[in-house]
């Protein structure tokens, strides 16, 4: 980012989305706590837990990075009143945050826990936060079941995934574990699919033309409320 500048104080409007978004955060963490115990207690049906336990299991392991109290930040772009968030980032490198933020927000879109969001982050927030939210898939060979299709997609196999680069969308994929992001082109990703020696996250590329980007962090106070503690913008905020 280029010249930044701090905007502090800020329009009302825009203390209140990012308000929103640092407790939306805080929340999730709480859940994120609170679904790694349900999973070791077995509290998920088996299929659920199987599957959660494959490709999230390592990830319980790790505190989850968030920018809260800490040096992570998050990326937000807009154009307009349209906003996004598209990435947690480091402060002081250009570094993203790695596989648990990308897992909790692949778990977070999955259509097997949408009960358990839905309860955990109640249903205005959950809405509000797959919304502003990247979405993010495990690449997983598993066939779906005849009619099925996958989630946010709406494609009935990996295969078909060029139909929708066409139409527009771009992805990357990275590898579970760690790895450098690589964006995805519809000639190389049959090649892609056949080449999948490790376990692979798919992430959609917000195609926002923004406006503009901020980063912002937050942090608990004395009462232990998450309040926003700085923003960090390229150019004006929008109102």
């Amino acid at each position: 980012m280029s010249n930044p500048t701090a905007t502090l104080p800020l329009p009302v409007s825009l203390q209140r989305r990012l308000q929103t978004l640092g407790h939306g955060m805080y929340k999730l963490s709480e859940a994120w706590q609170i679904l790694a115990l349900r999973l070791d207690r077995g509290l998920l049906d088996e299929e659920s837990t199987a599957w959660v336990k494959r490709w999230a299991g390592e990830s319980f392991r790790d505190p989850l990075p968030l920018p809260i109290n800490s040096g992570w930040q998050s990326l937000i772009v807009w154009a307009g009143r349209t906003w996004q968030v598209e990435a947690l980032v480091g402060e002081e490198v250009c570094a993203e945050a790695g596989t648990p933020w990308l897992v909790v927000l692949m778990l977070l879109h999955l259509p097997a826990l949408r009960g358990y969001w839905l309860r955990a982050l109640r249903t205005q927030r959950f809405a509000w936060m797959t919304k502003v939210l990247p979405q993010v898939w495990a690449l997983d060979n598993q066939p779906l079941r005849p009619g099925s299709v996958i989630a946010g997609l709406n494609i009935g196999s990996w295969t078909d995934l060029p139909r929708l680069m066409a139409a527009g969308r771009r992805f990357e994929i990275i590898p579970v574990g760690g790895g450098k992001p690589e964006t995805v082109e519809a000639h190389s990703w049959p090649e892609a699919l056949a080449n999948k020696n490790r376990p692979m996250l798919l992430r959609e590329i917000s195609t926002l033309e923004p406006e503009g980007s901020l980063r912002a962090t937050w942090k608990r106070n004395e009462a232990g409320r998450v309040v926003l503690d700085g923003v960090v913008a390229e150019q004006a905020v929008p109102a």
